[in-house]
């Protein structure tokens, strides 16, 4: 206790602290500026894993399956621009400039492969929003990453085949 009146002494901190009880210290533990993630995942299985019993496995299919997908719409995506590519040149050279010059078949062809590059696009979104949650998940993380860069570069690849084979062939 303190008291207002300062005619009596006052401990300092020192004798303060010499008055607590002693209280060992643990050991020092190793402090990791960045743990690896994979790390950070199997302490989180551990703890779920003493906490519900038993430990839980995390399957690798979802992983895969974002990898099949954005593999699936790359080869179409490609094979639609090398068709389109290739016959949009003498396409135009046969028929006309404009594409309401191209005959009914040409029209419906390229309309048809138009349609194909669309439903890539959305497998290609579908495999990269797929390779986020098996990466962040660690529900297949190294084939997550692999389906995220399939599915990012496949519509450069593809754009710029069309355009190759469209300036060849004409």
């Amino acid at each position: 206790m303190t008291s207002t009146d300062f005619s009596y002494p006052q401990p300092t901190d020192d004798e303060l602290a010499a008055q607590q009880p002693r209280v060992p210290t643990p050991p020092a533990q190793p402090i990791y500026a960045s743990p690896r993630p994979d790390d950070l995942a199997d302490a989180h299985d551990s703890a779920v894993a003493r906490v519900d019993g038993a430990a839980s496995a995390k399957s690798p299919t979802l992983g895969k399956v974002a990898v099949a997908l954005s593999i699936v719409a790359m080869v179409l995506s490609l094979a639609a621009s090398v068709i389109l590519g290739a016959t949009v040149g003498p396409s135009e050279a046969a028929s006309g400039y404009y594409f309401t010059d191209t005959p009914d078949w040409y029209q419906t062809l390229a309309t048809v492969l138009v349609g194909v590059q669309g439903l890539c696009t959305c497998a290609g979104v579908t495999a990269i929003i797929l390779g986020i949650t098996a990466a962040v998940t660690g529900r297949g993380r190294t084939p997550g990453v692999i389906a995220i860069a399939v599915a990012a570069i496949a519509p450069f690849v593809s754009f710029g085949t069309f355009v190759v084979l469209s300036f060849l062939a004409a």
